[in-house]
């Protein structure tokens, strides 16, 4: 056992959303340079994106298996929010949304279910 309270975890984790808050920001605002300062290149990121989704199956498979109902809503609104995001991306693009908008639809149904279902 550490000798750390295990309620230091939530403030390091709330640092750490500030940090990808403002990596966030960063990419929005300045691509290039949010590419610059994390040191990713943009010749891999369909690996990256790879990585990524891998990612998401172990957070929305992770909430399932040891989770509460109200967090596995929490991370399906997340995952819409996410489809959604790219979906304005590429609409802004002018290219086909309906992938991402599907995508979020069905991750809202989730977290509708985990919220409203019968117990």
């Amino acid at each position: 056992m550490l000798p750390i309270p295990a309620s230091s975890a939530v403030i390091l984790a709330y640092v750490t959303g500030g940090f990808l808050a403002l990596l966030g920001i960063l990419f929005a605002v300045s691509p290039g340079r949010g590419l610059a300062a994390t040191k990713h290149r943009a010749e891999n990121l369909p690996t990256i994106m790879a990585g990524r989704y891998f990612f998401m199956v172990l957070v929305a498979v992770g909430v399932a298996i040891t989770g509460t109902l109200q967090q596995l809503a929490f991370v399906f609104m997340g995952l819409a929010g996410v489809a959604f995001f790219d979906a304005a991306t590429y609409a802004r693009a002018k290219t086909p949304v309906m992938p991402h908008i599907m995508a979020g639809i069905g991750a809202l149904i989730v977290a509708f279910i985990a919220l409203e279902g019968q117990a």
